[in-house]
């Protein structure tokens, strides 16, 4: 009695085990009506197979998978949905099928179905690599760039064999890089630097090895004067590419920033090591002429601003500013008998400048470095240091030992006239208003300055 009121509520294992095996010999025997067909060449190789479970390995079910994958590798698309979402309905549990169903819908062209039943999968089942790809798949060919990355990432995490994937998988780091670059880059050139550093950071985010990322989010950093935080990107950046000259230069007008001249000189210098240039010289040169600046006597420092200079400082300036060539133009010369500079703080160059004959001492051995310097006693300076260049490079000098120039205050009886020329056809001075020379005029710093700077260029370009 017990027995019969089991089975009429339907409880009874034994016959419930019956019927379920009724209707799975029913369902097998309506589907296998159908011939398999063999497989010959897949009509989608790049397809991966929903594995069945452990737990189905040995089962008729297990078959029919491989039976409706096979169809769907035939292209018989409606036999292999057919069948796939016969196992499914009568397993929900199935999700092998699932995933069969979701390549069939890309193989359909339907997307969007395909990215829902792939989502079902991998809802319950996160690393199921047929569906992570097939998802994969499925957002890749709608353009969702990120849901594609981030399905296909998962895969390969699980299944680090999948060549087809690993080379996805950069193409689309790649794109997604290029379209996160453009997008910083136009915030840079609208004057949006905090978007542009934000953008930046999301592009070093999906590409954290590329040095050139770092560099140009230093220089956004630099232009929002946040020179500090520049640094640290250039630093990453030559972390990663320690021959990066762009980097190195950078690095140094940073440390030059922010007043670290030492530094800024040895980021100058690698740079230089690595790939030597009119950039790097130039950089080097300044930074150096800058720290040897620092040691010199206040006095020195104080030139450029005087509204008279002295003879003492004109030495000076020649003597720091030339300081190879005259070198050079002393080796083997006599040292100069002075008389009135001992005490002076710039003998040293005072010494320098007489003994290589740019500027000399009177009869009586004064050099008189308090005395105040005029044009026409530069022009003849500037005319002995020509004079030295010419020595290294005679054709470089005819273009100012050719000149023609006239004034309107000098005739050529004057004592300085023909130095005056050569130093307005070198470039080193300049002809006043009404076309005048005025070689009577005081010096000031600045114009000193100038024009020993100016005969620093023309050293350098013949030595």
């Amino acid at each position: 009695m017990a027995n019969q009121e089991r089975d009429q509520e339907g409880k009874s294992p034994v016959k419930a085990g019956y019927l379920f095996t009724g209707l799975m010999v029913a369902f097998f025997a309506a589907t296998c009506a159908t011939r398999i067909p063999v497989v010959t060449t897949p009509r989608y190789p790049d397809f991966v197979f929903p594995v069945v479970p452990s737990a189905y390995m040995d089962s008729a079910v297990a078959g029919e998978n491989q039976n409706a994958w096979t169809f769907l590798q035939v292209g018989d698309l409606v036999e292999a949905e057919q069948r796939f979402a016969g196992l499914l309905g009568d397993n929900p549990d199935f999700y092998p099928a699932a995933t069969g169903l979701g390549w069939v819908d890309i193989a359909q062209g339907e997307y969007d179905s395909a990215v829902v039943h792939f989502n079902q999968v991998v809802e319950n089942h996160p690393t199921y690599v047929p569906a992570l790809v097939g998802r994969g798949d499925a957002f890749l060919a709608v353009d969702s760039v990120e849901g594609a990355l981030s399905s296909f990432e998962a895969a390969l995490v699980e299944d680090p064999t999948l060549v087809r994937i690993v080379q996805i998988i950069a193409e689309l780091r790649f794109t997604r890089m290029t379209k996160q670059l453009a997008t910083a880059r136009r915030a840079v050139e609208g004057g949006r630097l905090t978007d542009a550093e934000l953008a930046y950071a999301e592009v070093i985010a999906s590409s954290p090895d590329s040095a050139f990322l770092y560099l140009e989010l230093a220089e956004v950093n630099r232009r929002q004067g946040e020179v500090e935080a520049a640094l640290q990107q250039v630093q990453q950046a030559i972390a990663l590419d320690t021959n990066d000259v762009n980097a190195r230069v950078l690095e140094g007008d940073l440390y030059d920033v922010l007043g670290n001249l030492v530094a800024a000189e040895q980021a100058y210098m690698r740079a230089d090591d690595v790939e030597p240039s009119d950039t790097t010289t130039a950089r080097l040169r300044d930074v150096r002429d800058r720290l040897r600046l620092a040691t010199l006597p206040e006095e020195y420092r104080a030139i450029t601003n005087r509204g008279a200079v002295t003879r003492g400082d004109l030495a000076a300036l020649l003597g720091v500013r030339l300081t190879d060539l005259l070198e050079e133009a002393a080796a083997g010369e006599q040292t100069v008998i002075i008389t009135d500079t001992r005490n002076h703080w710039s003998n040293r160059w005072i010494l320098e400048v007489t003994q290589a004959g740019i500027m000399q001492v009177d009869a009586g051995y004064r050099f008189e470095p308090d005395r105040n310097v005029r044009r026409g006693e530069l022009a003849d300076v500037i005319a002995r240091v020509l004079g030295l260049v010419a020595q290294i490079d005679p054709v470089s000098a005819r273009s100012w030992q050719a000149g023609r120039q006239r004034f309107t205050d000098m005739d050529t009886g004057h004592l300085s006239f023909g130095n005056a020329v050569q130093a307005v056809s070198a470039g080193v001075l300049s002809v006043l208003e009404n076309e005048t020379f005025q070689p009577s005029r005081v010096l000031s710093g600045e114009d000193a300055v100038e024009a020993v700077d100016r005969l620093g260029v023309i050293v350098r370009e013949v030595g």
